[in-house]
């Protein structure tokens, strides 16, 4: 009698383990605006993005000082700045919530991210973006610390 019971238990304690996991972050554009560095950009696979000749996975790492100066400014209501590069000049830019604020969909001034949220809190934010390239498809990681 003690066997089904321990084994229901066992059964119980990884579900229990399992299903707390945080799979949806979901945001809200008060936790959003604000000051934010971009900190990383990372490739699920390896690539030559910047076109050196050598593939990489740490595309943020590959970039000097300069290029790694990215500020991005979520103001209220969808508007924003953003620059890049340590002379640069702010750029304007506009934001939303989609997907049931599960993602931040960000309209730069030659490009657009659609970030799919992995993590939001105080302190940062962290999204994957799909892009593809020559055919081929990559999860690309951005990370950013609030200022």
């Amino acid at each position: 009698m003690q066997r089904p019971f321990y084994a229901l238990l066992l059964l119980a304690s990884a579900f229990a383990f399992t299903s707390c996991q945080k799979t949806n972050v979901i945001a809200n554009e008060q936790n959003i605006e604000g000051t934010w560095a971009v900190t990383g950009i990372r490739s699920d696979r390896a690539y030559d993005f910047n076109g050196d000749g050598y593939s990489e996975t740490d595309i943020y790492g590959s970039y000097n000082s300069c290029q790694r100066d990215i500020v991005v400014v979520f103001q209220p209501n969808g508007y924003g700045q953003m620059r890049q590069g340590c002379n640069a000049g702010w750029q304007n830019t506009s934001w939303q919530l989609t997907n049931g604020n599960r993602n931040l969909d960000i309209a730069l001034p030659n490009d657009d991210l659609n970030l799919s949220l992995q993590q939001l809190d105080n302190y940062t934010i962290r999204g994957v973006d799909q892009v593809q390239i020559n055919g081929n498809y990559f999860n690309i990681t951005y990370t950013l610390q609030r200022q």
